[in-house]
């Protein structure tokens, strides 16, 4: 990429490089509007007010949902050999700052035997998944930069006076529930955002990730990421955009590193390696993403503001 001063000196270079500053310049200046708008503007959008095809966006995330639920979100079993490679595999990743083990590992801590979502774990496995997308470099950055407000806003709950109540999803439901701290109308201004609005947020960004990452492990090299990225997006985090920005995002999508580099990420060398690890991750994430899907659900909070 061209910083400033580069991009002077490209300016005086030969006639092919005027052209390729061009190319470089203005996907990422799109992608960097995409970033700000999704990640500052967009997740306060009401869904009613979105309209997509000529339906409510809302009767279209129904029907994605239901296709969400078939695939991915189908149990991934392990053979022998399989759990033996996952194991070397997480193994020789610890040195690296990103480790997928230790993301599995928390959302696998996530659920309670009461089919519950512990919030303190959750939140570990999410400050892996930040960094997981600061790996992908500066196409991420903006909403992993978002997110990690996210987290500390989650965190701060859990730390704080009520934090007893804070300690799982259903706890921290029940307990804004009962003390109107959720607001099904609008966000109150100058206000630190609920716990449910906050986990919500994250929420529908765990469901785009699992998407990617199961998309990455399905791939057996043909695809570009950024059609598997831009094909995650558009069976989830999509619905709650414009037209305007979905055009945008398929822009933004072309500055994803290659598969090679992403299997770098996630620790493993072929496409053997990446589909045991990254349906593994998926595979715990789906888990978590159902229970407070079904939570959600029940107290009719997945539009709020």
């Amino acid at each position: 990429m061209c910083h400033f001063k580069v991009f002077m000196v490209c300016q005086g270079s030969t006639e092919m490089g005027y052209p390729r500053v061009l190319r470089l310049f203005f996907p990422l200046a799109l992608l960097f509007l995409f970033l700000y708008l999704s990640v500052i503007k967009l997740p306060d959008v009401y869904l009613h007010e979105c309209l997509q095809d000529g339906k409510p966006c809302s009767q279209i995330q129904n029907d994605a949902i239901e296709e969400v639920r078939v695939k991915p979100s189908t149990s991934f079993k392990l053979d022998p050999s399989d759990r033996q490679l996952l194991e070397n595999v997480l193994k020789n990743c610890k040195q690296h700052d990103f480790q997928i083990g230790k993301m599995v590992e928390a959302f696998h801590l996530c659920v309670t035997e009461k089919k519950d979502i512990l919030l303190e774990e959750y939140l570990i496995a999410w400050r892996q998944l930040i960094k997981f997308m600061d790996a992908l470099g500066t196409v991420f950055t903006f909403i992993s930069s978002e997110t990690m407000t996210k987290v500390n806003i989650l965190q701060g709950y859990l730390n704080g006076e009520h934090g007893k109540h804070y300690r799982t999803v259903t706890s921290m439901v029940k307990y804004e529930l009962e003390n109107e701290v959720v607001n099904f109308k609008e966000l109150p201004p100058n206000r630190v955002p609920s716990g449910c609005r906050t986990l919500l947020r994250m929420h529908r960004a765990l469901k785009f990730l699992e998407y990617f990452l199961y998309n990455l492990g399905m791939s057996a090299g043909q695809d570009k990421t950024s059609q598997m990225c831009a094909d995650a997006y558009h069976k989830t985090l999509s619905h709650h955009h414009s037209w305007f920005i979905r055009q945008v995002a398929e822009v933004a999508f072309l500055a994803l590193p290659p598969l090679e580099d992403m299997y770098k990420v996630v620790c493993v060398s072929n496409h053997k390696e990446a589909k045991t690890v990254l349906l593994t991750t998926v595979d715990a994430i789906v888990k978590v993403y159902n229970i407070t899907q079904k939570v959600y659900t029940k107290h009719g909070m997945l539009d709020l503001p």
